[in-house]
Parts: C-alpha cells; sequence; structure tokens
C-alpha cells in the first residue's frame, strides 16, 4: 500500500486487509492526495490545488472533520516541507469544531510550537526531532533527520527546522540531496536559495556565488 505523508494519514483509504468494496469516495481522497503531493513537489502548483480541491470535496462529503483536518495538515506539511508560509485558517475553523490532540499536536510542531506539542501524538518519524528543538540540539537533530526513511517527511523535518531555528548547512544539504534524488523541483530551488543565504550570513561569499550560479542554471 501506497504510503501518505503523514503515518496514518487517512489510513481508512485503501485499507490493505479489506475484502468489502472501497468506497469512491476513499478512492478519489487517495489519489487526489498523492497526485497533489507529486504535482506540488514537482512545481505544478495549480494542477496540484485542483487535486487537492478535488479531495477536499471528497472528504467534506464523509462528513468527518477528522480527516479533513488531516488533508489541511498534509497540504501545510508539504508547504512546509519546501519552506513555504501557510495559511491555517481552515484547519483552525475544523480545531474549532472538533479538536483531536493529535492533529493539534502535529499542527503545533509544524508551526514551530514545540512547548505545546506532545511528541506521543505525533507521527513516529518526528517524535524524537522535538527534543532536540526543544533543546536546539543541532548535531543531535542533524542525525535524526537523516535517519528518517520516508523522503518527503525528511524534507517536513527539514523543513520545520530551517523555518524555526537556527540555519545548518548540513540540513540544508540533506534537504537538496532528498530534493534532487526524487527529482523534485520546488524543494530542490526552495534549498538552493536557501543555502545561498546561509553563505551569505557566514560570510562566505565564494560559495554563496556558486550556489547562484547553480541555480540560475538549473532555472534555465
Amino acid at each position: 500500500m501506497k504510503k501518505f505523508l503523514i503515518t496514518g494519514m487517512l489510513m481508512i483509504i485503501c485499507a490493505c486487509a479489506t475484502t468489502t468494496q472501497v468506497p469512491e469516495w476513499q478512492e478519489t481522497a487517495f489519489r487526489d492526495i498523492e497526485n497533489y503531493k507529486t504535482s506540488f513537489l514537482t512545481g505544478k502548483e495549480s494542477i496540484a490545488e485542483a487535486h487537492f480541491n478535488r479531495a477536499r470535496v471528497a472528504l467534506s462529503a464523509s462528513n468527518d472533520l477528522n480527516l479533513l483536518a488531516k488533508a489541511y495538515l498534509s497540504k501545510y506539511a508539504l508547504q512546509t516541507s519546501v519552506l513555504e508560509e501557510f495559511d491555517e485558517s481552515e484547519f483552525l475553523r475544523i480545531d474549532r469544531l472538533q479538536s483531536m490532540p493529535a492533529n493539534l499536536s502535529y499542527y503545533n510542531f509544524l508551526k514551530g510550537n514545540f512547548a505545546a506539542v506532545d511528541e506521543r501524538l505525533l507521527p513516529a518519524q518526528y517524535s524524537k526531532i522535538i527534543k532536540s528543538a526543544r533543546g536546539k540540539n543541532l548535531a543531535q537533530a542533524r542525525k535524526e533527520i537523516t535517519a528518517i526513511d520516508d523522503p518527503v517527511s525528511r524534507l517536513v523535518a527539514c523543513g520545520v527546522w530551517i523555518k524555526h531555528l537556527p540555519g545548518d548547512e548540513t540540513i540544508l544539504q540533506t534537504a537538496i540531496n532528498t530534493a534532487a534524488e526524487n527529482g523534485w523541483q520546488k524543494p530542490l530551488w526552495a534549498y538552493l536559495g536557501q543555502l545561498e543565504k546561509y553563505y551569505l550570513e557566514q560570510g562566505e561569499i565564494a560559495k554563496a556565488v556558486s550556489i547562484k550560479e547553480r541555480l540560475e542554471l538549473l532555472k534555465k
């Protein structure tokens, strides 16, 4: 079975060990969330948004606010993975109507509100990073992020760290390598731009110029 962006994300969709027919709305939501992820990471913005909207409509018809909240969190996670800000208004509306502790913990993780995160409720791949984030333990974070098997989850972890904690060349390079290995243009460009900025802040002008030239070449 395919992996979701978030472990357990919409886990009732395409359940493995069932002999009953999967409802059409579940198949639609699963397919469009997966297509949204791929389109977003490869820089196809308009196509990605169309896929997400179809998934949202399918999930809305199920009247399951928990799944709808998770769909929005998956969108926010992808935006975090490319260092973008996100508009959390729809998730907060859902949370006011039906708050789920696991969803709120993941939202706070993405927002960098680490003190408000219950690591026991996070997807397993992120649970160890919280302690490093709270203590700003960069050496430990490098190991934990690199050890994440799923490439999208690894990018999300990189995005959370780079957005909310001190920058680090190793974490930036991890994100760049992850994006490049998977052919994901959007995060590749985002992290190369951030690496250029990092080198400028460190006074490493030659490295910054080299990254800038590389990025300009790739964008042609």
